[in-house]
């Protein structure tokens, strides 16, 4: 993912002087200043207290530079998240293609678990996907919120699964009566509530085993199995 994982500085804040970009290469410099905002995130500044200045501070860039890109903070911060977002939908739609057997169940399981990990192992990211939304300012009614592309890809696994002539045999016949929408906003939103609580109550940073049964407890109550 690029705004979160390259690094690309060649910033003030070490003394050294950013190389101008050549003639065609304004799009190194957007990912430069994307870089940039997600590595300030990252490192705890909120959404709210960073700055286009700090961030062209960071790049090695005058602040109107940025401007050349981004209209304002809020696109700039809408660019950071979707990227965020991007990266993690397409890993989650790869892990649903390269499931073994051509299983619906299989692939929806192995999007569950790469969501799972990307939470727990790539935690300021997945924190920054809910953190940078509420900063937003209101989106023009054309443009889609950057977590689509991740809803998009539960969806998917989710009506793969239901459509499945298999997956009627053994399910909890208490489960008929929810849409395919239904299931998946049920599913993202349980999930991320179990990751909002577990980062509550485990400060001592046990394993993560009661988070595994957590999540195998409620794809059981939304799929009858787990």
């Amino acid at each position: 993912m690029s705004s979160t994982g390259h690094t690309g500085r060649s910033g003030a804040s070490d003394g050294r002087i950013r190389v101008p970009n050549r003639w065609g290469e304004g799009q190194r410099l957007r990912q430069e200043v994307l870089d940039a905002a997600g590595r300030l995130l990252r490192e705890g500044g909120g959404p709210e207290e960073i700055s286009l200045r700090g961030i062209a501070r960071e790049v090695g860039v005058t602040a109107p530079s940025i401007y050349k890109h981004f209209k304002d903070k809020s696109e700039l911060l809408l660019a950071v998240l979707d990227d965020i977002c991007r990266e993690l939908a397409e890993d989650m739609r790869e892990a649903a293609r390269s499931a073994p057997g051509s299983d619906p169940w299989t692939a929806l399981r192995a999007t569950v678990d790469t969501y799972c990990r990307f939470a727990t192992d790539q935690r300021q990211s997945y924190q920054l996907m809910f953190h940078i939304g509420p900063t937003l300012t209101e989106p023009q009614s054309s443009a889609a919120h950057p977590g689509h592309r991740v809803m998009e890809v539960w969806r998917e696994v989710v009506q793969a699964y239901l459509a499945d002539p298999a997956t009627n045999v053994g399910r909890d016949p208490g489960a008929s009566s929810l849409t395919a929408e239904d299931l998946t906003r049920l599913l993202w939103t349980g999930l991320h509530g179990q990751f909002g609580i577990w980062w509550i109550t485990t400060r001592n940073k046990p394993g993560q085993q009661p988070l595994v049964q957590l999540q195998n407890a409620l794809l059981v109550s939304l799929f009858g199995r787990s």
